[in-house]
C-alpha cells in the first residue's frame, strides 16, 4: 500500500496553544501544524518551565495514528538512542484516556531547524555537496542502517523529505512507517513511497533490507546534484558528476537482483573499500588462451565485434557481461562518448567483484593489440 502523506482536511488531534502533560510531568505547549497524513500529524511545539509558560526548548510534536504505531515508533526512538544519526526522541506518552475520550499517542522529538535534504531540494539553489561530503554523510547512514538491519528493523521511507540536518550533518527521522521483525523477509510489504521504491516492487511480498539500501542510493544521487532523484532517474547514474567508486556503489545500491547490496553491513563495506580498489591497467596475462574476457569502450583499433572475433581466434571466450568467471576486462582508452549505459555497467560490475576478492586482470587497448597480434594505432 504506497504511503502519500499530505495535511487533510479532517478534525486535527490538537489545536494550536493546547498544552499537552507527558507522564513525567513535562509540558508541551502546540505552537501549529507542520503536517499530517495516514501515519499521524505533527505540529511545531514548545516544552514548557515547570512553574511557568516560559520556552525551555523547541520541540516537534507527532500525534500517531494509532497506539501500535506509537509503540513501534517510540521503540525505535529507544533503539537508537544516542546515535547522532538519529533524530532525537525525547519524549512518548499516550493522553486523553477516559470514558468519552480519545486517546493520543505522543512522540516528542528535537525540533530540527535547518530543515530537511527535502528543503534543500525545494529551494532551487542548492547544487548539491561535494563527493567526499556525502560519502562521509553517506556512510554515517549506512552506520545507522547496518544496526537496524541486524536488529531486525527497516525504515522504509528513506527520501529527501524524511531525512534532516542538524549542524550540517545528516540525521534520519519519521520512523512512522518503519518496521521491527524478528525474520525482515516475513515482513509484509504494506506501506512505501512508490517514487522512492524499485520499480517492480509489486513484484515482493515481503519488504526487504535492500530496499532501504535502494533508498538510500537515490537519497546519495540528490545529494550529489541537488536535484530529487526517483526510480525514474537510474538510468542517468552513469552521468554523474562523481567518482568512479562512488558511481559503482550507487549502481549496485540500486541494481537488479543479483549484484545489489542486501543490507547496512554489505553496503557500508563496500562504500568504504571500492575507492581502495586499483582499475588502472596492468599487464595482465601473458597470453589470452582459456581466459573469459569483457570488452568496454570505443576502441581506435576496430569495432567490438571486429576485436571480440580476434580475441576468439586466440582462444579465449568472450563475454557480454562481467561474470563470476570473468578474468579478463579490456578497457578502451575511450569509456564515454555516448557508448550508454552498457558500457558503464561493466566497469561498476568489475569494480565491484575486484573488490570481493575475484581476480580479474584490467588490461588497456594497447595491451590487448600485442596479444591478439595487432598494431597499436
Amino acid at each position: 500500500m504506497p504511503y502519500r502523506g499530505g495535511v487533510t482536511g479532517a478534525r486535527q488531534p490538537l489545536r494550536a496553544g493546547q498544552i499537552i502533560v507527558g507522564d513525567t510531568g513535562l509540558r508541551y505547549r502546540v505552537d501549529g501544524l507542520l503536517d499530517g497524513g495516514g501515519f499521524g500529524h505533527v505540529y511545531r511545539a514548545s516544552r514548557l518551565a515547570s512553574s511557568s509558560d516560559r520556552v525551555t526548548r523547541k520541540v516537534c510534536v507527532k500525534v500517531c495514528a494509532n497506539a501500535a504505531d506509537w509503540h513501534g515508533e517510540a521503540h525505535m526512538g529507544h533503539l537508537l538512542a544516542g546515535r547522532r544519526e538519529v533524530v532525537a526522541l525525547l519524549d512518548a506518552f499516550a493522553f486523553g484516556s477516559g470514558p468519552g475520550r480519545t486517546t493520543r499517542y505522543v512522540i516528542v522529538t528535537e525540533w530540527m531547524r535547518e530543515g530537511t535534504v527535502g528543503d534543500l531540494v525545494a529551494d532551487g539553489a542548492w547544487a548539491g555537496w561535494r563527493p567526499a561530503r556525502v560519502r562521509r554523510e553517506v556512510r554515517g547512514l549506512l552506520g545507522l542502517l547496518a544496526v537496524m538491519h541486524a536488529a531486525g528493523v527497516t525504515h522504509r521511507d528513506i527520501k529527501p523529505d524524511n531525512v534532516f540536518l542538524r549542524d550540517g550533518r545528516l540525521a534520519l527521522g519519521d520512523f512512522g512507517i518503519a518496521k521491527h521483525a524478528l525474520t525482515p523477509r516475513h515482513s509484509p510489504l504494506d506501506a512505501y513511497t512508490p517514487a522512492y521504491m524499485p520499480a517492480d516492487v509489486d513484484d515482493y511480498r515481503h519488504w526487504a533490507t535492500w530496499f532501504d539500501i535502494y533508498q538510500l542510493g537515490l537519497l546519495t544521487c540528490t545529494l550529489l546534484t541537488g536535484a530529487d532523484w526517483t526510480n525514474d532517474d537510474i538510468s542517468r547514474i552513469r552521468d554523474l558528476d562523481a567518482p568512479e567508486d562512488l558511481k559503482c556503489w550507487i549502481w549496485h545500491a540500486t541494481a537488479a537482483k543479483g549484484t545489489r547490496y542486501v543490507d547496512g553491513t554489505q553496503a557500508l563495506r563496500a562504500l568504504t573499500d571500492l575507492h581502495k580498489v586499483d582499475m588502472s591497467p596492468a599487464r595482465g596475462p601473458a597470453r589470452l588462451a582459456g581466459h573469459r574476457v569483457v570488452i568496454t569502450g570505443r576502441f581506435s583499433t576496430g569495432t567490438q565485434q571486429e576485436l571480440t572475433t580476434l580475441i576468439e581466434e586466440s582462444g579465449a571466450a568472450v563475454q557480454s557481461m562481467v561474470g563470476d568467471d570473468t578474468t579478463v576486462l579490456v578497457r578502451a582508452h575511450q569509456i564515454d562518448g555516448g557508448l550508454g549505459a552498457h558500457e558503464g555497467r561493466k566497469l561498476f560490475a568489475a569494480r565491484e567483484r575486484k573488490r570481493r576478492g575475484q581476480a580479474l586482470h584490467v588490461i588497456d587497448e594497447d595491451r590487448l593489440c600485442r596479444l591478439i597480434g595487432l598494431t597499436p594505432v
